[in-house]
């Protein structure tokens, strides 16, 4: 049995966790159904200190942390084998504030990465696209080095993909398709609240009925609320907004839809991003309409589970509403692909068997800074080519 401590950032004794309050409380239930001793820290009740990071650090075997969060465990903790989860790319999230809360936003999102990627032992991230962003800025942090791929040229044992995942399988309650009510959610700055109101506008002209609801966000003061305050001043008399739900209560709330909607603009935040809602709402029964985005595209397009709206035109994703409310789709087969048990097996595999690693640094190659002829004349020769 190993002793785990997670460190959460996203408070979580409301019981209303966003994504990476889910991530954690899910990583927390597996590791102890293994058979595990897991200790689950978060900012609320008696919060994060340095005393309570160096008392709980020295009585466990693990840690798995994600985020901002990391730097209190790095500066405070005792030294041991540390997880990064890596699944939420916030450097590029939280591109989107520079403009309201200046450069500072980006240097600390910076220094957090770099130091969490020197210091962790393993890391997790989401997707293949995941991977790849972070295996370049492992090489820009130095480890991914020669030492590291001679050991294991695939590098599974420093980063791999443990996408998020789902609870068992429900049954879904009968869907409501005269008054169909579409489930948006929350409302981040990468997202595009006021296209969705414009779609379901124009498919209000053949299902009159039609509603559209966001909800307000648990923890606000974690993430800049402009794009919430725009779809306020733009809401129509068909928009409602709804608190967050509790994690516990979702499955009931989920069955008074008839379907999902995602809209966002293309950027690289799109093409990294792996949206938690998308596993949850498809785990809730709901079939989902989203513009494109890599992740959210293959998962949908796999299953036959919703509709990718590859343009901005919110007549087409008008359509693709209309058509989703009338037909009947199953996500049985995905919920049953993406059970956590599964999704989290590289997580379970390095707790079995906690190991450190981010001392193990490359040879030193013994080449001289050298002027660049004399460089590029020496390389040659070592190659076997001419001068």
């Amino acid at each position: 049995m190993t002793r785990a401590l997670l460190v959460c950032p996203e408070p979580l004794g409301h019981k209303q966790p966003a994504g990476i309050g889910i991530r954690f409380l899910e990583m927390a239930r597996v590791l102890r159904d293994d058979g595990h001793e897991v200790t689950l820290l978060s900012p609320d009740g008696a919060g994060i200190t340095p005393e309570r990071i160096r008392d709980l650090t020295a009585a466990h075997d693990v840690a798995v942390v994600q985020g901002h969060i990391a730097n209190e465990l790095f500066a405070h903790g005792r030294n041991l084998p540390t997880v990064v989860d890596l699944y939420d790319p916030f450097i590029i999230e939280n591109l989107h504030y520079h403009a309201s809360r200046g450069p500072e936003v980006f240097a600390h999102d910076h220094a957090t990465l770099m130091l969490s990627l020197q210091r962790g032992d393993f890391f997790l991230c989401a997707s293949d696209a995941q991977r790849h962003f972070y295996l370049g800025a492992l090489l820009a942090a130095g480890r991914l080095n020669p030492a590291a791929f001679e050991s294991d040229p695939t590098l599974q044992e420093l980063i791999a993909v443990a996408p998020f995942g789902v609870p068992s399988p429900r049954e879904r309650a009968p869907r409501d398709t005269d008054a169909p009510r579409v489930l948006f959610g929350g409302i981040y700055d990468w997202y595009d609240p006021l296209l969705a109101v414009e779609a379901v506008a124009i498919a209000r002209e053949r299902l009159p009925r039609m509603t559209l609801t966001f909800n307000t966000h648990p923890n606000p003061e974690l993430t800049p609320q402009g794009k919430l305050a725009e779809a306020r001043r733009k809401a129509q008399d068909f928009v409602r907004f709804e608190p967050w739900v509790p994690y516990d209560d979702r499955a009931e709330y989920y069955d008074q839809f008839a379907v999902a909607l995602l809209t966002f603009p293309q950027s690289i935040e799109t093409d990294l991003s792996m949206r938690t809602r998308v596993f949850d709402y498809l785990w809730g029964g709901l079939t989902i309409v989203s513009s494109s985005a890599p992740g959210t595209d293959e998962i949908l397009e796999r299953y036959g589970v919703g509709a990718v709206v590859r343009s901005e035109d919110a007549r087409e994703i008008a359509e693709a509403l209309v058509y989703a409310v009338r037909e009947e789709v199953s996500t049985r087969a995905f919920v049953e692909d993406y059970q956590w048990s599964h999704t989290l097996a590289p997580l379970r595999e390095f707790v079995r068997a906690p190991h450190g690693t981010a001392g193990f640094s490359p040879p030193s190659s013994g080449l001289k800074v050298a002027a660049p002829r004399r460089f590029l004349a020496r390389l040659k020769r070592r190659m076997g080519g001419s001068s």
